[in-house]
């Protein structure tokens, strides 16, 4: 994506650092290109400390060295990385009203998520809030008409918007509806 964009040198070095983190994040595994990494990565280092200002560098950067031993000796890097559990901590953190006392508000915000979820589970017929909602709700009333287009009656879930159709529109959406009507095709042949 980068290149044509920054020099050579510098899109080569975040080109190779895309291709280490897509040999760490493989399904599948090798132990020897775990360890043809562990020899590249501290000279891709070298190359990126040449490109970047030192402010960029702190240690996690450095913790690069360490991945492909990890996914050696660990497995599979996905499996124990923590990313999915920090991002589930961030959003409790933000569910904090009152600074004071942080790890009660954690505990009380996720003890409110649970006990909506359980329930709505729990109550699936009745107002489950994961549920798709219905579009119209179907009234108990028999069909006033004969024709097949007013056979269900229904009326919105929720407030509708008030519409004034011209003469034009309005022919048009008849012509439709009687021309795609069964019972309206003896009349059009």
């Amino acid at each position: 994506m980068f290149r044509g964009y920054m020099p050579d040198a510098m899109w080569q070095a975040i080109a190779e650092l895309s291709y280490f983190y897509r040999q760490i994040c493989a399904k599948e595994i090798s132990k020897n290109m775990m360890e043809k990494l562990e020899k590249q990565i501290p000279v891709l280092l070298c190359k990126l400390e040449k490109i970047f200002p030192p402010g960029f560098f702190n240690p996690m950067e450095h913790l690069l060295i360490h991945i492909p031993y990890e996914a050696k000796v660990g497995g599979p890097v996905q499996y124990r990385w923590m990313y999915h559990i920090e991002r589930a901590l961030k959003n409790l953190r933000g569910m904090v009203r009152n600074k004071a006392r942080v790890e009660g508000c954690i505990a009380e915000a996720f003890l409110l998520k649970e006990v909506s979820y359980f329930t709505s589970v729990y109550f699936a017929e009745e107002h489950n809030v994961y549920a798709a909602t219905m579009r119209y709700n179907v009234d108990e009333e028999p069909p006033i008409s004969d024709l097949n287009i007013f056979q269900w009656r229904g009326t919105s879930t929720s407030k509708g918007t008030f519409y004034n159709l011209s003469i034009d529109e309005r022919m048009s959406a008849l012509l439709y509806m009687y021309s795609n009507m069964e019972e309206m095709e003896p009349y059009f042949m």
